[in-house]
């Protein structure tokens, strides 16, 4: 079979299926829409994952949006959804290093002391503007080592 017969069968196939999809009911094209959109999620999370394991979920979404939806939006808006999806980053990152504190059991002056910083007063402060990379850092780990995977 020369390519031409090739491209001919492809195209008949094509037809063929455009034809049996368009009488399929509303539901199940929706099923398939969905399946694929969800494949393309999933990949996303994939890749983001692969790049930074401990990147949250605000960040993954954001980089989905980037891929998939970035062109839809003038850029005024889309920098006011990259804003946004980043605040929300940050309260996870938030919420991830409470969870730690309470599963160790620290208090604000512990670690303070742990860091030799002037009071935990100074530390709870500037946690609760912006969590600096030192704790994202410390939540990394605490996570890794909670899973079991400290040797890496």
């Amino acid at each position: 079979m020369d390519f031409s017969e090739n491209v001919k069968a492809s195209e008949t196939a094509d037809f063929v299926y455009a034809q049996w999809y368009s009488k399929l009911p509303d539901e199940s094209k929706a099923q398939f829409f969905q399946s694929g959109y969800n494949l393309v999620a999933e990949k996303v999370r994939c890749d983001v994952r692969k790049e930074n394991p401990f990147a949250t979920e605000a960040e993954t979404v954001l980089r989905f949006i980037e891929l998939t939806q970035k062109n839809t939006y003038p850029p005024e808006t889309f920098a006011f959804i990259r804003e946004k999806m980043m605040e929300r980053a940050e309260e996870e990152w938030k919420q991830r290093f409470r969870a730690m504190k309470k599963e160790l059991g620290w208090t604000y002056e512990e670690m303070a002391r742990f860091m030799g910083a002037s009071s935990g007063d100074s530390l709870k402060a500037s946690v609760s503007r912006k969590l600096p990379g030192f704790a994202k850092l410390a939540v990394c780990v605490f996570e890794r080592m909670k899973k079991g995977e400290h040797q890496r």
